[in-house]
């Protein structure tokens, strides 16, 4: 029986700070022909890929469509909307989409309801935008984070259309009950949202942990030179490879996880899913809401690095890291995957 084919329509790739991609592709590879188109190449990359074109000409994207031709096109990022609709209106393909949280949160708000006056009228144009497309006949659907899902109502999205879904973390690869090591660790782009030098000032509070920072991409360079500048308090550990990552995670008891609260726009970081799944102990910077529904009774929210610094000061309380295996699990892809697929099979079934 031939495979139904999809073709990843994608803005770079494969960058190692958006292993939500390769984790989804490896999770569908075994039932789906997969083609990948991107953009441009990430800036830094892993090297277990899918073999991938690199085309930003719109036009040379749809010649690579119809010479493939799909039975369903795919992307990340709400801005990929656009594009996706044009090809699928050239085509007659229909097309899903993966927003992720930089693209879908109001920023600097910690209430992202819809029955909120203020958020409604601050939702980003971009999510306005991509609206219509959305509800056109040829989207199949869009997959976000639950919290987003209100803003994706008020902005005009038809509920049908939106599918909720926890991040799309590899469980099995990461999922670890043995004992962990003693260490601090975070991880993640290395962006001003991410709020970095917070983390540096907290290692340099605590002299007597180990710090170790895993910066993914991007302002690498400033970020080592502020730690350079504080004394080193904190070390800066290299790219690692994505299926290298969880021999890094035991060598850690707690991630603390920074981030700016004026922009508010860290969403639900991949890492805090692969910390619980290593055993380790989550603390995450307190932005909203929703992100206590995400943590679980597993983790930790904390306002001020003074609080930060007094929840890891103290041993992970076993019972919170017992929770936190089966709060992971949540985002395990090979379980919640069929919200993508069940998107798809809809695709392959009409014969398009």
């Amino acid at each position: 029986m031939k495979k139904a084919r999809v073709m990843y329509v994608l803005e770079q790739y494969p960058a190692i700070s958006e292993t939500y991609i390769k984790n989804e592709m490896e999770a569908v590879g075994d039932d789906y022909e997969i083609a990948v188109i991107s953009a441009r190449r990430a800036q830094t990359t892993y090297r277990n890929h899918f073999p991938f074109r690199q085309l930003s000409d719109p036009a040379m994207v749809l010649e690579a469509v119809q010479e493939f031709r799909p039975h369903v096109l795919h992307g990340h990022w709400l801005h990929q909307a656009k594009l996706l609709s044009y090809l699928s209106k050239k085509t007659n393909i229909p097309f899903t989409l993966r927003a992720h949280s930089f693209d879908s949160i109001i920023p600097g708000r910690k209430s992202q309801e819809a029955s909120d006056p203020d958020a409604r009228g601050r939702i980003p144009s971009h999510i306005r935008r991509a609206a219509p497309l959305i509800n056109d006949e040829l989207c199949l659907g869009v997959i976000t984070f639950p919290f987003t899902q209100p803003v994706f109502e008020a902005a005009g999205f038809r509920p049908e259309k939106i599918f909720p879904c926890y991040p799309v973390v590899n469980y099995q690869r990461f999922y670890d009950p043995s004992p962990n090591g003693d260490a601090v660790l975070n991880v993640g782009a290395c962006i001003p949202k991410k709020k970095m030098g917070n983390y540096l000032k907290l290692a340099q509070r605590m002299p007597g942990l180990e710090f170790n920072l895993y910066p993914l991409s991007y302002q690498i360079d400033r970020i080592s030179d502020l730690n350079q500048a504080m004394g080193g308090p904190v070390k800066i550990m290299p790219a690692i490879e994505p299926e290298d990552m969880p021999s890094e995670y035991k060598k850690h008891r707690w991630m603390v996880y920074t981030a700016c609260t004026r922009m508010r726009t860290v969403g639900w970081p991949m890492a805090v899913a692969e910390a619980q799944a290593s055993g380790v102990g989550v603390c995450i910077q307190n932005l909203r809401p929703d992100l206590k529904e995400y943590v679980g009774e597993a983790g930790y929210l904390f306002d001020t690095l003074r609080e930060a610094a007094d929840t890891i000061s103290k041993p992970f309380p076993e019972e919170k890291r017992q929770l936190g295996f089966a709060q992971a699990k949540k985002s395990d892809i090979a379980t919640h995957k069929t919200i993508l697929t069940g998107l798809w099979q809809q695709a392959s079934a009409a014969g398009l």
